[in-house]
C-alpha cells in the first residue's frame, strides 16, 4: 500500500514533517511505501529486505520508504542524499534504516516511539490487524 493514510496517525504526521523538512532544505522527496500486507511483505526479494511477514514495522503501520522526487533518479545517492535526508528523519524521532550496522537500507525510516520495536509490537499486539484496529 502506497498512501499515507493506511499509516499510525503519529507516523503519518512524521512522514508529511519529514518531506516538508527536507523540501525547506531543498531535498524533494516522495513517500513510496507504507503499510505492507502478509503477501506484499513476503513477496519483496530477500535480497530488499531480511524480514517476512510480521517481522517488518511496514507490516504494522509503523513504517515507510521514500525515494528521491528530483528527477536526479529515485535512488541516487549522489551527494549524500540519503544521508542528509537520514538526518532529518532522525532528528524528529525517526528510526533511518541507513543508520543500521548489518543491512543499510537507505530508503527506510520507522517510528518505534509509538509502540516500541517491532518484538516488542508483536509481544504486545500479537498481530498488525490488532495493532492496527486498535489505533484506530
Amino acid at each position: 500500500m502506497r498512501g499515507l493514510e493506511h499509516l499510525h496517525k503519529a507516523v503519518r504526521a512524521k512522514a508529511e514533517l519529514l518531506v516538508s523538512r527536507c523540501l525547506e532544505a531543498g531535498l524533494k522527496i516522495k513517500v513510496t511505501d507504507t503499510l505492507r500486507t502478509e503477501a506484499e511483505q513476503n513477496a519483496i526479494p530477500a535480497a530488499n529486505t531480511k524480514v517476512k511477514y510480521p517481522m517488518s514495522m511496514h507490516c504494522w503501520g509503523l513504517a515507510f520508504d521514500i525515494c528521491r522526487n528530483d528527477g536526479r533518479g529515485a535512488y541516487d545517492t549522489s551527494e549524500g542524499f540519503f544521508e542528509k535526508v537520514g538526518k532529518i528523519g532522525e532528528s524528529i524521532g525517526l528510526t533511518w534504516g541507513g543508520s543500521w550496522a548489518s543491512f543499510r537500507d537507505l530508503p527506510h525510516f520507522e517510528d518505534r516511539t509509538v509502540a516500541g520495536d517491532v518484538k516488542v509490537v508483536i509481544a504486545k499486539y500479537g498481530t498488525p490487524d490488532k495493532f492496527i484496529e486498535g489505533s484506530k
